[in-house]
């Protein structure tokens, strides 16, 4: 099985559009259809594949241990990954460059991501809420605008696979 699953990793890490995937993601996608290996013989696995090259991760429930129980970590946990946000390492094909258009594409499309999710926090912020609380996010969700304004004026904007 394990010649079957890197062969599998190595496909989705040359096809898929992020280069950089994190690992968590692509075991659910293999656990999905195969059930089996747990996520840390599947990352030993990886890891160990000289095609590839491990990348720094991210905590997403760094410094929330204190202030969320067990149950309300694993549901926040579980509600970013819904989101495509997966802690954990992350995996890249050594053989696959990280060019600038990649760079830039990759920029706007998390751009866009954090404009849709401030949008929706807004949505369902509490009636109660303060002015200057509101005034801040509305800043933000700004900030965000102008930050995706000023990589187009450098020339930084994100092609179309199609314009290619």
């Amino acid at each position: 099985m394990t010649t079957e699953l890197l062969e599998w990793v190595n496909t989705y890490l040359e096809q898929d559009e992020e280069i950089i995937v994190p690992i968590k993601k692509m075991w659910n996608e293999w656990c999905a259809i195969h059930g089996e290996p747990s996520l840390e013989e599947f990352t030993a696995a990886v890891l160990a594949d000289p095609r590839n090259k491990e990348e720094p991760g991210v905590d997403h429930n760094e410094g929330l241990e204190e202030e969320m129980t067990p149950e309300e970590l694993a549901e926040y946990e579980q509600d970013m990954e819904a989101g495509g946000f997966f802690s954990g390492p992350r995996l890249r094909l050594k053989s696959r460059e990280i060019t600038q258009e990649h760079l830039a594409k990759m920029i706007f499309k998390h751009n866009e991501r954090l404009e849709l999710a401030l949008q929706e926090a807004r949505k369902v912020m509490p009636d109660d809420i303060s002015e200057p609380q509101e005034g801040e996010l509305i800043d933000l969700i700004e900030k965000v605008r102008e930050f995706r304004k000023e990589l187009q004026e450098l020339g930084l904007e994100a092609k179309d696979e199609d314009e290619e």
